[in-house]
C-alpha cells in the first residue's frame, strides 16, 4: 500500500506540473496576442531613387530584443496613463458628459448661414476630406471643379450656394483663405474676416468647424517623408495674438530653400521642428499658453499642459465633426448623421497602406523616440480616440473590427509588467 501510494504520488507531481504549465503557456499566449503593437518600416536606399520603403507589418513590442514584456493588470500597481496604455495598445475609456457625447444634428442649409470650415492638419488625411466635400456630396448647386495639374492631384473648385456666396472655406474652394494649413488660432480670428471682405456677403453666417485626427507616429513619419520629398510650409504664418511668429521665436530646420532628402534623425534632432506635436498645437487656442513667445511668466510644461486641455476642449465642444482617418466608414455615417441633408456619393475608403505604412524600417529606439518627441500627440489621439468611439457607440454606429485594434480598459486601470 505505502509503494503504490507513494507511487500515486508519483505520477499526480508531474500531472499538477504538466496543468499549472498548459495554465501559464494559456495566460502567456493569452497575452501575447494582445501585447503592444508598432508599426515597423524598413528604410531601403535605392540608387538615384531616395528612400524606398518595402512593406509595412506590425510586430510585437519587444519581438527583437532578448525579453517580451507584458503588461497584466493588478491591484495596487502603476495607475495607466495614455502614453503607456498607447505603447501597449490599449485605450482609456474616460467618463465624457452627455453634451460630449451628444451629436446634434444639423440640418445643412448652404444657400442660408451654414459654412463648412475645414482645419487640415498636414498629413492627416485632409486633402481627401476637402475632395469629398466639393467634389462628392449631393449639395446643390454643386461645386464646379477643374483639375490643374496633369496628374488631377490639385483641383480648383467654385463652390457658391444659390444666391452665388461661398459655403466651405476648404483649399480647394478659397485656396488658403487664412494662410498656408492655417491653425485652429489662425482660423477663428482670421474666417469671420476674410468673409465680410467678399462681395455678395451680407448674411448672418453659422459655421461648422470639421477636421481630421491621425496616429501620432504614422502622421509624424508621413510629414518626415513629405518633408524629404521638398515640402516645407515656410508659407505658414504662425499668426497669434495679432503678429505671425519670428524665425527667432521659430527658426528653420534647414539653411537652403528645403530640407530634402533629410535623414530620420535628423528629422528628430531639430529642436524647432514644427512637426513635433503638430496635432495638439494646431487644435489649441495658443493664445492660452503664449502662443510662440520665447518668454513666458508659465514653464515649458505649464504651457504644454495648456495647450493640450485647449486641444480636448476644442474637439470636445467647438468642431462640429471630426474623425479619425483610421475609421474612414464609420466618419461617413457620422458625418452624414451630424449634418442631416447631407449624404456622399460614393463611400469613403481608407487607403489599406498610406505612403508612411508602406514605407519602411523604424527600429524600437526611433519609434520610441518618435513617443518622446510627441508625448501632447499620443495623449492628445487617446483622448480623441476614446470620443470619437463613444460618440459612435451612442448612435449605434458599429466600429469595424481592425487589426490590432486597442483594447478598452476603464479609468483607474492599474498594472505591472512581467518580463518573459
Amino acid at each position: 500500500m505505502k509503494v503504490g501510494h507513494f507511487s500515486d504520488k508519483i505520477l499526480k507531481v508531474p500531472r499538477a506540473l504538466a496543468i499549472q504549465l498548459l495554465v501559464f503557456l494559456g495566460v502567456v499566449m493569452y497575452l501575447y496576442s494582445r501585447t503592444p503593437t508598432v508599426l515597423v518600416y524598413e528604410l531601403r536606399e535605392k540608387a538615384g531613387h531616395g528612400v524606398k520603403i518595402e512593406h509595412a507589418f506590425w510586430r510585437r513590442l519587444g519581438v527583437e530584443t532578448e525579453c517580451t514584456q507584458f503588461i497584466i493588470p493588478g491591484r495596487g500597481g502603476v495607475l495607466l496613463d495614455d502614453v503607456q496604455a498607447y505603447r501597449s495598445n490599449l485605450l482609456i475609456t474616460r467618463t465624457f458628459s452627455k453634451e460630449d457625447l451628444e451629436v446634434q444634428p444639423v440640418e445643412l442649409n448652404i444657400n442660408q448661414s451654414d459654412v463648412i470650415v475645414v482645419q487640415h492638419i498636414q498629413k492627416t488625411g485632409g486633402t481627401a476630406l476637402e475632395n469629398r466635400l466639393v467634389q462628392n456630396t449631393n449639395i446643390k448647386p454643386p461645386c464646379v471643379c477643374k483639375n490643374i495639374t496633369q496628374d488631377k492631384k490639385r483641383t480648383v473648385c467654385s463652390c457658391l450656394n444659390a444666391k452665388g456666396q461661398v459655403w466651405t472655406i476648404n483649399r480647394h474652394a478659397t485656396g488658403w483663405a487664412c494662410g498656408v494649413h492655417a491653425d485652429f488660432t489662425e482660423l477663428t480670428d482670421c474666417v469671420d474676416h476674410w468673409f465680410r471682405s467678399q462681395p455678395n456677403e451680407n448674411r448672418k453666417r453659422r459655421y461648422h468647424y470639421v477636421t481630421v485626427v491621425r496616429d501620432p507616429v504614422t502622421r509624424f513619419v508621413s510629414e518626415w517623408l513629405h518633408v524629404r520629398r521638398g515640402a516645407t510650409w515656410k508659407e505658414c504664418r504662425l499668426h497669434c495674438d495679432g503678429r505671425d511668429a519670428s524665425l527667432a521665436e521659430v527658426p528653420y530646420c534647414f539653411n537652403h530653400g528645403t530640407w530634402a532628402n533629410v535623414t530620420f534623425d535628423e528629422f528628430l534632432s531639430c529642436p524647432s521642428n514644427m512637426a513635433f506635436n503638430r496635432q495638439t498645437r494646431m487644435l489649441a487656442n495658443l493664445s492660452l499658453s503664449d502662443c510662440y513667445r520665447l518668454e513666458s511668466n508659465k514653464t515649458r510644461q505649464e504651457r504644454d499642459e495648456i495647450m493640450l486641455k485647449s486641444a480636448e476642449d476644442n474637439l470636445r465642444r467647438f468642431f462640429k465633426f471630426f474623425f479619425l482617418v483610421e475609421y474612414q466608414e464609420e466618419a461617413q455615417e457620422l458625418l452624414e448623421r451630424t449634418f442631416t441633408g447631407l449624404k456622399l456619393n460614393s463611400p469613403m475608403i481608407g487607403k489599406k497602406f498610406s505612403s508612411a505604412t508602406s514605407y519602411a524600417m523604424l527600429s524600437e529606439k526611433h519609434w520610441e523616440m518618435i513617443l518622446e518627441k510627441n508625448l501632447l500627440d499620443v495623449r492628445l489621439y487617446q483622448f480623441a480616440k476614446d470620443l470619437f468611439m463613444q460618440r459612435l457607440r451612442r448612435l449605434n454606429i458599429e466600429a469595424r473590427p481592425r487589426t490590432n485594434e486597442a483594447i478598452i480598459v476603464q479609468e483607474g486601470f492599474t498594472y505591472a509588467t512581467v518580463t518573459v
